[in-house]
């Protein structure tokens, strides 16, 4: 329920082109070589979202819309029709969900149920403090966008009686060494932290 609207949105974006109590802070946050770029926000309420932007990729504002936040793209890595890209996500779901493993889990439900993705493995990680997941699969084929690999990072943040999942997907169907560095990056250096 919470994912399937973002990984169904990072499908179509291919188209076009150990938890702690404490608030997350900037400070618990990785830190890459590359430029953070901050993703603008649509409330006072919701978290604030940092990417890391490698040299050579390009905000897209193509698919834009309340759950897609955020994309990027790398015209230079394009290899049979496809750029490789990637795209921010964020929900606001209610605290019925249960706990942040519990959301994170019904995300991977989705991912496997409703986009039948193949070669699924996931591993517990931490975004700035809160509780996340980084995933690898493969995403099926759709149309003319033949199968791809992607890798992600999913990462829950609890604002009271709501929580905000946010997830920054990274795919290309031709690894290099350029698309491996930079997408490494991205998924490291992603930032989920509190509103100002």
């Amino acid at each position: 329920m919470v994912g399937a609207v973002g990984a169904a949105m990072v499908a179509v974006v291919t188209t076009a082109t150990g938890c702690s109590g404490d608030q997350p802070a900037a400070a618990k946050c990785e830190e890459v070589s590359a430029p953070m770029t901050d993703i603008p926000t649509r409330t006072d309420q919701e978290p604030r979202l940092r990417i890391p932007q490698p040299q050579g990729w390009e905000r897209t504002t193509k698919l834009d819309s309340e759950t897609i936040r955020f994309a990027l793209r790398n015209q230079g890595l394009t290899a049979d029709g496809f750029t490789p890209n990637a795209v921010v996500t964020l929900q606001k779901v209610g605290a019925d969900l249960g706990k942040p493993q519990a959301i994170l889990d019904a995300q991977n439900q989705q991912l496997k149920t409703k986009l039948k993705v193949k070669d699924f493995n996931s591993a517990p990680a931490q975004v700035c403090g809160s509780p996340a997941q980084t995933s690898t699969y493969t995403a099926p084929g759709m149309g003319k966008i033949p199968a791809r690999k992607a890798t992600s990072v999913a990462v829950v943040y609890h604002a009271g009686d709501v929580n905000y999942v946010a997830t920054v997907t990274v795919q290309t169907i031709k690894d290099n060494p350029a698309y491996a560095a930079d997408s490494a990056t991205i998924i490291k250096g992603f930032q989920m932290i509190p509103p100002k």
